[in-house]
């Protein structure tokens, strides 16, 4: 009878303090830089604690991956968990924050198991035929030196902690065993994802029948793409964590979007809405054509395949994540002009408060990074470079926005690197080197006349901050004249620096609508910039056309 009470007391205990984590106010920044710092310890103890030979390289490639893996399985332990318990993600956030500090275990349990060594595989490759056995069993028939005792540990801790979970908050046993068990096919499957994977792949590639998989099948896959277009993927011993961090980014892009979704549905659709599409466009337009020049100077490098696919991906969601920091960064130091011209925007709503944004441009950034940093330094680099010119810009000291012409020449610049990365993606070690300065020149031109468009619909919060832009200075109706004019000008130098008079013509009518579009007084301000990006998007398969396709 005394250890039954003494055990409801545990109980008791154990469920109020539950309630009290799910009431803990969880910074989602905090809770991001919690978990880059537990997978930085691991990478201490894994290359630091034991004898091993490596390479500054090799820690990167390491961290990344069990950034991307672990992040991918704890974000789908969470959203299970919340379904299950149907309850918002919110409440279980300091729970998953303390279930982070399971990532640790493996290497420490493998170190103590084996007297001073760390497994190097966490995966189970297994053959189609062998699923259900590996599932029923625990990956228990596998080969010696598949599946090791600490990723085992980890996994195991992940069920019990689902389990603990469910049965404080449901305080049913029933209900724990199937929470712990569709925890356990969530670790099993990314357990087993690169065979999975394989299996996909093979399903619509139809040159291998499912039952004909085996386990050496998923290393062939992933370990045998070696370059990204012209972009060599390093060492051969990392090619499959590589290739595999390529697939894990674009598959984290769409959970995480879902889970920002199920955490603050009035956020995200804030968000949404706040993302200015034309500009995503515009940017996401640019890397494209970088990729068409890089192609045309390097076609040699041109191999498409299924990760080279999901690479351009990979930098279209780095893209469009570096785009929407520096609206954050903008949207904080514009937030006079916006109370004026722009109301509707997430700050003025009061949707999201000045901290809360902050940090969640923060976390939008180092996910940028991210995005470039696993298809290449070189385009982590990039997207930082894009990000501090997008700093200076919109921030103080600097905030050279004020400045006309200086503000609309940086912004150019800031455009270009999304030119420069599909160039390089096909270039590779060559990076700018084939690229024409007559491309660069037109462009560096054409955006700085271009851009000064999305100035008018914020011209009295613009003047009433002393942001002195075309509009400003010289008024509605003149600017459009000047700006409209300066287009037209792009347009027939084209005809130029490409040196391809065939086009002249083409660019006369196609410079000559964007005039008289941009002139048009039935046109809404903040309608233009789509009729323009429409004229240059027509105007561009006419250059593919005839220079491209000849």
């Amino acid at each position: 009878m005394k250890i039954k009470i003494f055990l409801k007391n545990i109980l008791s205990k154990a469920s109020d303090g539950f309630e009290k984590m799910q009431e803990k106010n969880v910074n989602p920044l905090t809770m991001l830089l919690v978990f880059l710092a537990v997978i930085g310890m691991r990478m201490f103890v894994e290359f630091f604690l034991i004898p091993r030979n490596f390479q500054a390289g090799d820690v990167l490639i390491e961290y990344l991956h069990n950034l991307l893996f672990f992040s991918i399985t704890l974000i789908l332990m969470w959203m299970l968990l919340s379904f299950f318990l149907k309850t918002n993600p919110k409440k279980l956030a300091f729970p998953m924050l303390l279930a982070i500090w399971i990532i640790l275990m493996p290497p420490i349990a493998d170190i103590l198991w084996t007297k001073g060594d760390v497994y190097w595989s966490f995966y189970a490759l297994t053959d189609f035929e062998a699923v259900y056995s590996q599932f029923v069993t625990f990956f228990g028939v596998l080969p010696s030196g598949i599946m090791y005792f600490g990723t085992r540990l980890g996994f195991i801790l992940a069920v019990i902690f689902a389990a603990i979970v469910v049965f404080l908050k449901t305080k049913s046993l029933f209900k724990a065993f199937f929470g712990a068990f569709f925890t356990y096919i969530i670790v099993f499957l990314m357990g087993i994802f690169p065979s999975l994977a394989t299996f996909v792949y093979y399903l619509f590639n139809g040159s291998i029948k499912l039952a004909e998989i085996k386990d050496f099948h998923a290393a062939q896959l992933f370990g045998g793409t070696t370059k990204i277009f012209g972009t060599e993927l390093g060492r051969f011993q990392y090619l499959f964590a590589y290739n595999l961090d390529i697939v894990y980014f674009c598959l984290l892009f769409i959970i995480l979007l879902g889970l920002f979704f199920w955490l603050s549905k009035s956020k995200f659709i804030a968000f949404i809405k706040n993302m200015r599409l034309p500009q995503v466009i515009y940017h996401l337009g640019l890397f494209t054509v970088g990729l068409g020049v890089g192609y045309l100077a390097y076609p040699e490098n041109f191999n498409l395949n299924g990760f080279s696919i999901l690479a351009v991906f990979c930098l279209y969601g780095a893209i469009f994540l570096a785009w929407e920091a520096s609206v954050v960064v903008n949207d904080i130091f514009d937030y006079k002009i916006d109370t004026i011209s722009n109301a509707e925007r997430p700050l003025q709503k009061g949707i999201f408060e000045g901290d809360n944004y902050q940090n969640f441009g923060i976390i939008l950034f180092i996910l940028s990074l991210l995005g470039g940093i696993v298809v290449g330094v070189k385009f982590a680099l990039i997207l930082l470079v894009y990000q501090i010119l997008a700093w200076f810009y919109s921030a103080e000291p600097f905030r050279l926005k004020k400045f006309p012409i200086i503000a609309t020449f940086f912004s150019s610049c800031a455009s270009l690197l999304m030119l420069f990365m599909g160039f390089v993606l096909f270039s590779g070690d060559k990076n700018l080197v084939g690229l024409s300065w007559r491309v660069i020149s037109l462009m560096l031109i054409a955006l700085t006349f271009s851009l000064p468009l999305k100035d008018f619909k914020d011209i009295d919060g613009d003047r009433a901050d002393g942001i002195w832009t075309i509009p400003v200075i010289f008024g509605e109706k003149i600017a459009k004249l000047i700006i409209a004019t300066g287009i037209f000008i792009s347009f027939i130098l084209s005809v130029f620096l490409l040196n391809e008079f065939r086009l002249f013509w083409w660019a006369l009518l196609f410079g000559s609508m964007a005039f008289l579009l941009i002139v048009n007084k039935e046109i809404k301000n903040t309608k233009v910039f789509w009729w323009i990006l429409g004229v240059l998007f027509f105007y561009l398969l006419i250059i593919m056309k005839i220079i491209f396709l000849k």
